[in-house]
């Protein structure tokens, strides 16, 4: 019982250490000492264990006014690579990326029409593109897949999209590849990457939305990805945002996906033209093909119609998020995808709805905002999947 409880105790004192070091450039082993408030002999030894293993290293004397200069360190972001997949678009992307979530190496091949065992074999030709790119050793493989995964097994439950049913990745990758194997929902990957990298500062809890094809979203709690006891959590596209509205293909009829996804907008933009075709709008989709490209420039030249559609789907999105603000009280709501094409009249309507449905010291603590992470958002958060698993970083 002794014994494990030091090496509990060593464990915990090295990730303090680690975790230090990761976010502070350039740090003394004194001055890691006092922010951990560890002993200088615990912390030179854990110190000397990690440029060990070559995490940690060695950059160069600092300033001293007495005694002897001391000596700084710095994460050694290049010591280890991993690889992070996103199979939730409309292709296999993947990158080899450094301990700082860096891409190194990029790779992408189309899904075309592939579903079951022939998207399995096209994520597998994915990691093999990548894996002899590496120019360090490999700390594991972060994925984020659309569907219902159970995270510590590493199975996908079911992605109905893709025709997989209780696929073990870390039976099939693991093996396959001799490395660790992670992996979440895209939705609950994407909102891992803000909590590490999305610059919001020291925010314990957020949540983001993910509008695509499909709408999810990711709820960080107190630091932690919550999955819930399903690994279900945060299936918010089938979440009821109209009444009487459009069977969805959950079965059920006014899903936020029938409203705000990227066939329901596109839709949406048909039925506006047919009911409006002597208006500009009308006029522009008699030309072309409906596009979130279109709507988009129609919205910033301020086209009536389209700002009436931006409009509702930034109310549809607020009625959702209203909820989750009501009951999870977290303070900031982050989307991705789809609505950042709208800029603020999307946001406006988003805040007007939580701020009719929420109370009022709820509405005003919280932030709505855009990602700043830009497409590579399940990347990154692939890349934060393993870090914490594995290093319990960042």
């Amino acid at each position: 019982m002794k014994k494990a409880t030091h090496q509990a105790t060593k464990a915990h004192n090295t990730t303090l250490v680690l975790k230090t070091i990761y976010h502070n450039d350039q740090i003394s082993r004194a001055d890691i000492a006092r922010a951990t408030g560890l002993t200088r002999t615990t912390v030179s030894e854990i110190v000397a264990d990690l440029i060990g293993a070559e995490l940690v290293r060695e950059t160069g004397v600092g300033p001293s006014t007495i005694g002897k200069p001391p000596i700084h360190v710095d994460f050694n972001a290049g010591a280890r690579q991993l690889l992070s997949i996103d199979l939730g678009g409309t292709e296999f992307r993947g990158a080899l990326v450094n301990l700082r979530g860096d891409v190194l190496q990029r790779h992408s091949l189309p899904l075309g029409d592939r579903k079951g065992a022939a998207a399995l074999q096209l994520a597998h030709r994915l990691i093999e593109g990548l894996l002899p790119q590496a120019s360090a050793p490999l700390l594991g493989i972060g994925i984020g897949t659309p569907g219902l995964v159970d995270t510590e097994k590493a199975i996908i439950r079911q992605a109905v999209n893709r025709d997989w049913t209780n696929l073990d990745l870390r039976q099939e990758f693991g093996v396959r590849y001799g490395i660790p194997i992670h992996l979440a929902n895209d939705s609950h990957v994407a909102a891992l990457a803000e909590s590490a990298y999305g610059g919001h500062g020291p925010v314990p809890s957020l949540v983001l939305i993910k509008v695509g094809a499909g709408i999810g979203s990711g709820i960080v709690l107190g630091g932690e990805l919550y999955s819930g006891v399903g690994f279900s959590a945060g299936e918010i596209g089938h979440l009821r945002a109209v009444r009487g509205g459009l069977p969805c293909t959950c079965g059920n009829k006014g899903c936020l996906e029938t409203v705000a996804n990227t066939s329901a907008l596109l839709r949406l933009m048909r039925e506006q033209a047919l009911r409006h075709p002597e208006t500009a709008f009308g006029y522009a989709l008699a030309a072309q093909e409906p596009s979130l490209e279109l709507l988009r420039q129609l919205h910033e030249v301020r086209d009536p119609q389209a700002r009436a559609l931006v409009r509702d789907l930034g109310t549809h999105l607020g009625v959702v998020a209203a909820s989750l603000v009501a009951v999870l009280n977290v303070r900031k709501i982050v989307l991705s995808g789809l609505p950042i094409l709208f800029g603020e009249p999307l946001l406006d309507a988003m805040r007007s709805e939580i701020r009719a449905r929420t109370l009022p010291e709820q509405a005003r603590e919280t932030e709505v905002c855009f990602s700043l992470l830009g497409s590579d958002i399940v990347i990154q958060g692939a890349c934060a999947l393993v870090l914490r698993h594995e290093l319990n970083l960042p």
